[in-house]
């Protein structure tokens, strides 16, 4: 035991588990309690009260999600911090399947070091310090890889049932992460391969994961009135998400080259790999560069990594939400264990890992930055409802989805949810004696529709946040209306 413990005692890995705690210690002191968005409205209410039908959360409900914020909310008042804690914990309990499945490739001397690149990966814990369930998913990812790839190594199909109870956890924490089944019919195709399992005893097999997913389900349904209820509930989901707001290709303006470039360059290498950091970019180019010319010797956790990675990218690609980076997770995820196991497989160079070092301590000190600025910038629809609650007259704002957020805040002016210029104006008529205010969104919709609504309006105040924070409010114009 002792010698296995010296083997990975050496100074890189003691600068990665340094690193590794200096930025879990972070997450936990730098915890925001805000929620900017629908979606973190949707997660916090949710823990006050759970219901479905109200949006407390929206469909499928995320159950563990929700269950281990409302565990934390008995300890910390606010649902939205609670929320975030709970990611960090999951996250954080990563950090063991992530050595587990590094140490397989890369040299005990830098398998921590390699550990800390994939950890501490700047956007990942941006997202992971928020309210929403795409923090506890992605360590939840991990430890779900880690059971596909623990049963492959054992000769008992029985360890099969572990990453098909892994992952119905993983899909009662973030439903959209489905793609990553492909790892379950990899595995059942890898054993019946080398003859460990027979063609006709997989479908027993999948039948244990549906009935493991069916736990979560039975679970929600029940909570909202049976099986029809949630059925009812899915089908109205589903129809938004691909058809209306969802953002998937199916109710996208961009064409398909816009979303390749949109997903792969901008969310998963510009935003979600170097955050936006000129300096970090330039070292991880220089560090893409070095794993190219790297040699690593093929082996199932590549290979494995690779089937999830494509059959992520084309789920996020068609399925997804370009707009959001934040769907691009798993992606940035497997590309850095991808890239960190093969620069920090065989012999090392003193250059070599010098620049690993560099790249750690950019990233680190760049998340760092950014988990500061998280707790202390207030977010721009925050702004804008502390600004009019200092208006000393009667008023009432149309938003779009801002609206979701000041019924949080429960503001105490009027605020009306409207996406039609024709609803809009018989709305208002109701309210000649009110200042009446427009966000930008509502007035880029309302000329969307033709209207010419310039000479009604004029420019009232401009809130600005992070847009790594909140990649579509963080820039929010207050419009007057002039039309009384």
């Amino acid at each position: 035991m002792k010698g296995n413990v010296e083997k990975y005692i050496s100074w890189p890995n003691g600068v990665g588990a340094l690193a590794v705690v200096l930025v879990f210690l972070l997450q936990w002191i730098w915890v925001p309690s805000f929620a900017a968005t629908w979606d973190m409205v949707d997660f916090s209410l949710g823990v006050l009260h759970f219901d479905m039908y109200q949006m407390q959360p929206h469909f499928p409900g995320y159950p563990y999600f929700i269950l281990g914020g409302k565990a934390l909310h008995l300890l910390v008042g606010d649902p939205a911090k609670a929320l975030s804690l709970f990611n960090i914990m999951v996250y954080g309990s990563a950090t063991i399947p992530i050595f587990l499945l590094v140490r397989r490739i890369v040299h005990p001397s830098y398998s921590v070091l390699a550990l800390a690149i994939i950890y501490t990966s700047s956007f990942t814990i941006l997202m992971v310090d928020q309210p929403m369930s795409e923090g506890a998913a992605i360590g939840m990812m991990w430890w779900y890889i880690w059971g596909l790839l623990f049963a492959h190594d054992r000769h008992h199909n029985g360890f099969l049932i572990l990453p098909l109870f892994m992952f119905s956890i993983l899909l009662g924490i973030r439903l959209s992460y489905l793609a990553l089944g492909m790892g379950i019919l990899m595995l059942l195709y890898l054993k019946w391969k080398s003859g460990l399992i027979k063609l006709k005893e997989t479908p027993l097999y999948l039948l244990i994961g549906i009935l493991f997913q069916l736990l979560w389900v039975s679970a929600i349904s029940m909570s909202e009135g049976g099986y029809g209820s949630f059925l009812r509930l899915a089908l109205s989901f589903t129809n938004g998400h691909f058809q209306e707001w969802g953002g998937t290709i199916g109710a996208s303006d961009l064409s398909l080259y816009q979303r390749v470039i949109k997903l792969v360059f901008r969310n998963t290498i510009w935003t979600g790999g170097v955050s936006e950091s000129i300096p970090l970019l330039l070292v991880m180019i220089i560090v893409l560069f070095m794993a190219w010319k790297a040699r690593v010797e093929s082996s199932i956790i590549i290979r494995l990594l690779l089937v999830l990675l494509v059959s992520y990218l084309l789920w996020a690609l068609f399925a997804q939400n370009v707009m959001k980076p934040r769907h691009a997770l798993p992606l940035i995820g497997m590309g850095l264990f991808l890239i960190a196991v093969k620069i920090c497989s065989g012999k090392q160079s003193l250059a070599r890992l010098l620049l690993l070092l560099l790249l750690l301590t950019f990233q680190v000190f760049h998340t760092g930055k950014l988990l500061n600025s998280h707790m202390s910038e207030v977010p721009a629809v925050y702004q804008l409802a502390h600004y009019l609650e200092e208006k000393e007259h009667p008023l009432i704002i149309y938003t779009w989805e801002e609206s979701r957020v000041l019924e949080y805040l429960k503001v105490p002016y009027r605020h009306e949810k409207v996406q039609t210029f024709e609803v809009f104006s018989v709305d208002a008529d109701y309210y000649h004696n009110r200042d009446i205010y427009l966000t930008n969104k509502v007035v880029e919709g309302f000329k969307q529709q033709g209207v010419p609504i310039d000479r009604f309006i004029k420019v009232e105040k401009q809130f600005h946040s992070n847009e790594l924070m909140d990649p579509i409010y963080h820039d929010i114009t207050l419009y007057k209306w002039k039309d009384k």
